[in-house]
This record gives structure tokens, C-alpha cells and sequence, in this order.
């Protein structure tokens, strides 16, 4: 028996565990259900890089099938008790920030062209400054379930709204997919509205938000992405450069491209 114990602790020393971190979701859980691992969470953590996940961005399968972010992220989350399908987008892209920055460092080479002048011009967007983008939920009513209700001018309706997730955004590809296969017509905003809206005053019956949503006016379409795309949670990927040709200021969103995780190193 001993000789089996020390053959054991012999095998674990040589086990690794990388090291792990604290990722602050933008989130702050507020748009998970009372279910979910992360209801009411301000973080999560999650594991460094390693081989592993190199292994996992080079997969051509992966990165075909438009998987590569989500078996990613999913590798990396401490708690295998959360489904990443089920996380919030701003949420995953957090993590994935986070996860680029343990391990190629904070800096970020890219090549950015001037609106105006169309000059090229290489910077490097510093990471740590991709924060969570300021949010103020005073005014909004959540539920039990993580969706919140927005009223809607004019039209006297409430709508109860879920923000999107990995599989929400997988749901409106597929249904796109189908529809491009059938020869059917192209609807990418009702598709969308589709997902998003889960009762409208208090009816969630498929057929009533159908209507609702064909018969919506575009004054309050308009109404309602607004308030949608100001109260998702979310990191702050605008940055700004003075161009030295033309001296035209542009603003920009940060580009995640190719060489995001393989940065010339």
C-alpha cells in the first residue's frame, strides 16, 4: 500500500495546472436567469493560454465551422458548469480580451486607414484600456428569467427583450442558412427581433410577436435598437487616431483580425 501511495504522489508532482485569473464580465450578471452560474456574478475565472489552446486556434475544423472563439473560451472557464453557448456576448468577448492579454501582453499591433484620405497607418491599441463600456440600468426592470421590459412609445406596448448569447446568434445563422437553402427570402431583421423579443405584453405566443413585429412601424424599430444597443453590456472597442496626412480625426472600433492571438512575436 505504501509503495502504491508514493507511486501516486510520485505521478502528481508531474501534474500542471496553469495558473488562473479573475475576468470582470460587463455584464455584472445582470442578464442571466436566477439559474445560472454567473446570475449576479461581477466576474469570472478563467485559465491561461497553454498549448492546448493553441491547439484549438489552429484547428482548420474549428475555424471553418466559425467555432474557433466559442470552444476557446469554453476550454478556458474554471467553472465547467457554464455552457458557453449561454453566455452573453459582451461577456464572451471579455474573456476573450482577457485571455489574448495573459498571453501575448497588452500591446496589439494593427494597420488602420483614414477615412478621409484613405492613408494607412500602424499603431498599437494598448488592451488594458478596452474596458466595459459605461451602462446605466436605472431605468430598466428586470425579471426573474435576466430579460428586462421596455416600453414602447406611441404604440402602448411592453416588450419583455433577452439579450443574445453565442446560441442566439447560431439560432439566427441557421435560420438564414435554411432559408437561402429553401430559395426563401432574406428577413435579418425580423429574424433577429425574433430572438430578441420574448413576450409582448405578456404574451409570448409565437404567433403574436410574429405580428408585432411585421406590423412594427420603423419609427419604433428604430426606438427599440437604440435602446437595446445602450443598455447591452459590453467592452468599450472605440479607439481614436489623428491621421499625419490629411489631419482628419477617425474613430474606430478595434479590429479583432487574423493575427489577434498570433501576434509577430
Amino acid at each position: 500500500m505504501k509503495d502504491d501511495f508514493n507511486a501516486a504522489q510520485s505521478a502528481n508532482q508531474f501534474v500542471y495546472t496553469p495558473p488562473t485569473d479573475l475576468v470582470v464580465l460587463p455584464s455584472g450578471g445582470k442578464f442571466y436567469s436566477e439559474t445560472h452560474p454567473l446570475y449576479n456574478k461581477a466576474e469570472v475565472e478563467i485559465y491561461y493560454m497553454t498549448t492546448k489552446q493553441e491547439d484549438i486556434l489552429s484547428s482548420e475544423a474549428y475555424n471553418r465551422a466559425g467555432t474557433v472563439f466559442d470552444k476557446l473560451v469554453e476550454s478556458l472557464l474554471v467553472d465547467r458548469s457554464i455552457r458557453v453557448e449561454s453566455l452573453l456576448l459582451g461577456d464572451k468577448n471579455a474573456i476573450v480580451i482577457n485571455a489574448r492579454k495573459n498571453a501575448y501582453g497588452k500591446d496589439y499591433a494593427i494597420k488602420a486607414s483614414c477615412i478621409s484620405c484613405m492613408a494607412d497607418k500602424e499603431m498599437v491599441i494598448d488592451l488594458d484600456e478596452v474596458e466595459p463600456k459605461v451602462t446605466s440600468y436605472d431605468d430598466v426592470k428586470f425579471t426573474e428569467n435576466g430579460t428586462f421590459i421596455l416600453m414602447m412609445p406611441k404604440l402602448n406596448a411592453e416588450i419583455e427583450l433577452k439579450l443574445m448569447t453565442s446560441h442566439d446568434e447560431k439560432e439566427i445563422s441557421n435560420r438564414a442558412t435554411q432559408k437561402a437553402k429553401h430559395s426563401l427570402p432574406e428577413e435579418p431583421v425580423t429574424d433577429r427581433y425574433r430572438q430578441m423579443i420574448v413576450s409582448v405584453n405578456g404574451d409570448s405566443g409565437f404567433q403574436y410577436i410574429n405580428d408585432f413585429i411585421k406590423n412594427m412601424p420603423i419609427a419604433s424599430s428604430l426606438f427599440m435598437k437604440k435602446r437595446y444597443n445602450e443598455i447591452v453590456p459590453d467592452l468599450d472597442f472605440t479607439y481614436d487616431f489623428l491621421c499625419e496626412e490629411c489631419g482628419y480625426h477617425n474613430q474606430g472600433g478595434v479590429p479583432i483580425t487574423g493575427d489577434f492571438f498570433w501576434p509577430d512575436i
